[in-house]
């Protein structure tokens, strides 16, 4: 029997350029929560010195949809890839977004250890945790 994965997970890079990203932070989460959890999409946005890392997924014309949008947002620029994969399953369960550094920025680096905590290396090699 041949086993077809049918989640998508994306991990990319992108660079603010808003004059109050902490705003934009918390604007971007608010949309992704609300959008993702009716797309089934789930996964992390940190943003650190001017910097967003976001990793996406959920189904796989979920998560291109959701691409596609933020490809066209103009709270960021020069967006790249770092990684794209069918996988079998969401590794961050049923939850539409975490976002870091959230409230406490001086948490952040202790929050993202522990939502990366059980995630695969190959996963945890695009944050920032130590």
């Amino acid at each position: 029997m041949i086993h077809v994965s049918t989640f998508r997970r994306v991990i990319y890079t992108s660079r603010a350029v808003g004059d109050d990203q902490r705003a934009d932070h918390r604007a971007i989460l608010a949309s992704s929560r609300r959008n993702n959890g009716m797309d089934g999409i789930s996964g992390i946005l940190w943003i650190g010195q001017a910097e967003y890392r976001q990793l996406l997924e959920g189904p796989v014309d979920s998560v291109r949809d959701t691409l596609s949008r933020i490809m066209g947002d103009p709270r960021h620029t020069d967006i790249r890839i770092l990684d794209d994969r069918m996988t079998d399953g969401p590794a961050f369960g049923e939850w539409a977004m975490a976002g870091l550094p959230g409230d406490q920025p001086e948490d952040a680096a202790e929050r993202l250890r522990l939502l990366l905590r059980n995630a695969d290396p190959a996963v945890r090699q695009f944050f920032p945790v130590d």
